[in-house]
Parts: C-alpha cells; sequence; structure tokens
C-alpha cells in the first residue's frame, strides 16, 4: 500500500543512515521495518547518485504527493478476530457540571436568565417594535398599538410557557369568563387583544437589514440560534457521555426544507441535529437542516454534521453515540484522531467494514479488531452490528432480554453493545421531556415553531443545569410553572376584560368603590343574565380588592358568593 516510488528510492539506497534521517523527518508514523520488506525496484525509476541531492529529491516529494502521503499514515492492519491487543482508555478530561455558581437555594428565573439574558430580551423587543412599526406604515390598520416593553415581553413568554402545562382548545379560551371551566387568572396578567397584538408582530430579525445574508435559510432566527447555542455551551458542561440525533419540530405547512421522518413521533416538520448529554437530555449543541444545496444531495452529509456537533469537544475524550446512519470507519478514524470516542451501530453496506459473519445462534457474537476500531456482530432477533474506536475487544457487558420467557434475564454482550443500548438515550429522553409541556399553537410562520422548541429547550436546560448543582429538588413540571410565575408580571390595560374574582377567605374586606374610568360591564349582573336574551347593565364601580366592576346593589350578592 506504500508509493510505489517512495518504494524503489528504500529499496534502492545503500546509505540507510540517509533513509532514516528523511523517515525521522517527515514520515514519524512509518516504521523502519517497513521499508526493509521493500524490495522490488521498477528500472524506470531515476534516483539521483549524489547524497545530498537524493535527499532533496525524496523530501520535495512528499511535499508534493499529500494525497499518496496520507497511505502511511492512519490505519494499516487488516481485522482480525483473535490475538487481539489493548489499547490505553484516556478518561473524559472536563470538569461535568454547572460552570456557573449556583447558589444552594435558587429560583428557575435566576437560572433561566444566563440563557435568556436581558440583552436577549431587549433584542426581542426591539425586533418586535421595529416589525410593527414597518408593518403598520405599509398597512394601516385601526386595531391600537403600543410599543411593547420588556415587562410586557416576559409576561407574553410566561404565558407561553402556562399554556404548555393549562391547556385549552382554543388560545382565546383562557380569556373566557362565562362558563367556570374556563376561568383563569391570565386575563389579570394580561388582556386578550394586548396578548394578540403582541403575538401578530413578534419577530426576531429586521426584515429590511443589510447585515443579513439573505441566501441563508435560516436569517430570520440565526441569531437567536447561534445566541442560544453559545449560552448551552457556558451553563453547563456534559458528563462525558452524548448521543447525536434527529429531533423533529412539529411543521405542516409550506417550508422549502420541511422533512418527513416516518419512524419518528412526529412525522412532518423542520429536522435539528442535536448532541445530548445521554444521562439528562442537556443539549450541548444542535444545527438545524436546511435541505439540500445547489439542487443536488450532500455528499458526507452524517460525517460533517458530527463533526460539526463534536467541534467545541476535541480533545477532551467525549464520548459520542450515534446510530447506524452517523456511523462510518472514515468517521470513527477522524474523531479519534481529534480526541474523540465514538460507537454506534453500523450498516453493513459501509466500506472499510468486515463482511456480515453467517448465522449464529441468539444472543451469539463475533467480535474483531483493527488498529483502535472494535467490530461486534451479536445475534439478537436480527443481527446488530456496533462499531466503536475505544472499546477493548474482550471488555463484555450485559442486556436485558426474554430469552424465550416470561421475565427479563441478563445477557451477556461486548462493552460496546450494552454501553450503546445504556448511552444512545439522550436526545430521545429531550423530545420527551419537552413535548410534555410545550406550548401547542397554530402559525403559518415556520420559525414562530423554531422559537417556541428552543424556548422550552433552554426552559429544560437551566433545569438540568440547576438540578446538578443540587439547587432544585422538584419536578421539571414544577421548574416550569415557577418560571412561568416568575416572568408573569400583571401589566396594566384598560380594554382588559375583567374576571372572576380571585378566592378569598371569609374574613377578606371588600370596599365598593369607583375604581373605573369608562363604564364596564357588572360581573354579578352578567352571570344571573347570561343565556338569555336580558343585557347586563355597566357600571364605574367595583370590589376595590377583587377589582371587579359591580353596581351598588350587585356589591352584597358579590361580597356573599366570595365568602362561600
Amino acid at each position: 500500500t506504500f508509493n510505489p516510488r517512495v518504494r524503489s528510492v528504500m529499496a534502492d539506497s545503500s546509505e540507510g543512515s540517509d533513509i532514516d534521517e528523511v523517515i525521522n523527518s517527515d514520515l514519524n508514523e512509518i516504521r523502519q521495518d517497513d521499508f526493509n520488506e521493500l524490495n522490488d525496484i521498477p528500472d524506470d525509476v531515476d534516483v539521483p547518485a549524489d547524497r545530498v541531492v537524493r535527499e532533496q529529491w525524496i523530501q520535495a516529494m512528499f511535499r508534493e504527493e499529500e494525497g499518496e502521503m496520507r497511505e502511511f499514515v492512519g490505519f494499516q492492519e487488516e481485522w482480525k478476530t483473535n490475538n487481539f491487543h489493548s489499547r490505553e482508555k484516556i478518561p473524559y478530561n472536563r470538569k461535568p457540571g454547572a460552570k456557573i455558581e449556583i447558589p444552594d437555594v435558587v429560583t428557575p428565573i435566576q437560572v433561566f436568565s444566563r440563557i435568556f439574558t436581558e440583552e436577549l430580551w431587549m433584542r426581542l423587543v426591539t425586533e418586535t417594535n421595529l416589525y410593527a412599526d414597518q408593518t403598520r406604515s405599509a398597512t394601516p390598520s385601526n386595531s391600537k398599538w403600543v410599543p411593547v416593553t420588556v415587562k410586557e415581553m416576559k409576561t407574553f413568554v410566561g404565558l407561553c410557557l402556562a399554556m404548555g402545562i393549562l391547556r385549552l382548545p382554543s388560545r382565546r379560551d383562557f380569556w373566557r369568563q362565562k362558563k367556570w371551566l374556563f376561568r383563569t387568572t391570565i386575563p389579570q396578567a394580561i388582556s386578550r387583544d394586548r396578548f394578540d397584538i403582541i403575538w401578530r408582530y413578534l419577530h426576531l430579525q429586521d426584515n429590511k437589514s443589510n447585515d443579513v445574508k439573505q441566501s441563508d435559510k435560516l436569517w430570520k432566527v440565526r441569531w437567536y440560534l447561534d445566541y442560544l447555542k453559545d449560552r448551552f455551551q457556558e451553563l453547563y458542561e456534559v458528563d462525558g457521555f452524548v448521543s447525536v440525533d434527529e429531533s423533529m419540530v412539529k411543521f405542516k405547512g409550506r417550508l422549502a426544507f420541511r422533512q418527513y421522518l416516518p419512524l419518528k413521533p412526529t412525522k412532518w416538520g423542520i429536522k435539528v441535529w442535536v448532541m445530548a448529554e445521554s444521562s439528562t437530555g442537556y443539549v450541548s449543541n444542535f444545527q438545524v437542516y436546511t435541505g439540500r444545496e445547489g439542487g443536488s444531495s450532500e455528499k458526507g452529509l452524517a460525517h460533517r454534521i458530527v463533526m460539526d456537533l463534536a467541534g467545541p469537544y476535541f480533545g477532551s475524550q467525549l464520548s459520542i453515540f450515534m446510530d447506524n446512519f452517523y456511523s462510518g470507519v472514515p468517521l470513527f478514524e477522524e474523531l479519534k484522531a481529534h480526541g474523540l470516542n465514538a460507537c454506534g451501530t453500523v450498516r453493513s453496506n459501509r466500506k472499510g467494514i468486515p463482511p456480515k459473519p453467517p448465522a449464529m445462534e441468539k444472543h451469539r457474537y463475533q467480535v474483531y479488531q483493527k488498529d483502535d476500531l472494535t467490530f461486534c456482530a451479536w445475534q439478537d432477533t436480527k443481527v446488530v452490528l456496533v462499531l466503536s474506536n475505544y472499546h477493548e475487544p474482550m471488555a463484555e457487558g450485559s442486556v436485558r432480554r426474554r430469552r424465550g420467557e416470561d421475565i427479563q434475564r441478563e445477557v451477556r454482550v461486548p462493552a460496546c453493545v450494552s454501553d450503546y443500548q445504556k448511552h444512545m438515550k439522550g436526545v430521545d429522553l429531550l423530545d420527551q421531556m419537552v413535548s410534555y409541556y410545550q406550548f401547542q399553537h397554530r402559525s403559518k410562520k415556520w420559525w414562530r415553531r423554531l422559537f417556541f422548541f428552543f424556548l422550552s429547550v433552554s426552559c429544560y436546560n437551566s433545569f438540568i443545569a440547576a438540578r446538578s448543582a443540587g439547587a432544585y429538588k422538584g419536578c421539571y413540571k414544577e421548574w416550569q410553572e415557577d418560571l412561568a410565575q416568575e416572568l408573569v408580571t400583571p401589566v396594566t390595560a384598560k380594554s382588559a376584560p375583567q374576571c372572576a374574582a380571585a378566592p378569598v377567605t371569609a374574613s377578606a374586606e371588600h370596599d365598593c368603590e369607583k375604581i373605573f374610568e369608562k363604564r364596564k360591564i357588572c360581573r354579578e349582573c352578567s352571570l344571573s343574565k347570561s343565556g338569555t336574551e336580558a343585557r347586563p347593565g355597566a357600571t364605574v364601580y367595583g370590589c376595590r380588592q377583587c377589582n371587579v366592576p359591580l353596581h351598588i346593589e350587585c356589591f352584597g350578592k358579590h361580597c356573599r358568593s366570595t365568602r362561600k
């Protein structure tokens, strides 16, 4: 497999010391024994006779032919099934856990603000107000618009998180007050019309800006994704085991890079390549897939994706687990050269792996080794092929299987198979946790799906960081509830619809006063005349403690109803 020109020079030279100097200076990876076995000398090779000229000729040849030089470096041995050699296991060299100092007792907003910083909030407010001005100047509207503030934007996002937990058939149902089934305290935080108009003008990127590349399919959310990616990596360090897989953001609208994955729970949507911690699902890196470029599919896509996601961890001895879409001999060799471990199932038609062995008894396996690579064929219901660049060939683990019985039992398997089953769950765990309480909404704008998806991911990542530091003992649902409550600050709006009074104790006092500038429908009249043709009256009076409009004659009835 060596360069024939080099082979002839090595064999023709009688000055072994000169050859050794060339080898030591240019090819440190090549053993001297490899050259001693080369004795086929082509007659058409003209080797300079002078020693100095010959050395210069050899060095120039190596510099000019980098492609042929690569044949000397890397993996030259063939796959073998016995006489395995052991390899030194280098441990993960980074300290896992939160990178920031987290107090012993922390509130969700304290950690979440390390991802959604004030800089991000100000950018959201600025872009939303700018888009509202541009839209309303181009298309005049009768709706009233007041520029949104940071306080209102936080309330808006907090309510979106709350709506992911408390779900109703329609978004407007959160402001319905005629039926007790729909009565919530959300109208006390923001009016329905104000929420809707913020939703209408919510924006992330100036459409008329010259600073963005319109050729980038993600230009509407590019800064937002890059900003969150940096914050994720600054907040938390993974524990040394991660998985790489696809995650789907549900979207069925018109979009050039919409994907269809029939085996995923979410079949239609935007594909996101995710690297997540195996034990927790913490997202350390991600990349949104925007489809083929230039009208043709990209070659080596899976190879490039893994290298891009693993880039921040070069030299850390991080262990990356992946499925057979990504795994391959060239990828694992390159990861090993960059100080990363890799393990994953592999397809039988991949180049460089041994042929699939003949049928074996169930739960039997065959192991192969080639330099730093270990290949295993394990017979389960089907043959499972696993490739690794750091597992010992003879190391064993265990998985649970039924083996034709009613109960599961431990089955001995190669260590690479058991580790793959243990650590390949990171992205699936993330999808599971985020889907429980994600804000469900309908929109024709694809970028909003990405905005709210990564909002949920940010919430989950902050929960993992706090829990790793032992600062939060509750579950993820409680974390999102507390975060939503901390973000929501009641904002005043004259058009806010009135809601049912908050529960009060029997000893609470109520005062009937003039508290409204404009007349509003009496709460008690509205309830008593609901379902009839009678029209409830309006008043400027109401209960000061409950902030509910009431006729003076209806005030006593209101006090009695709140004390029940």
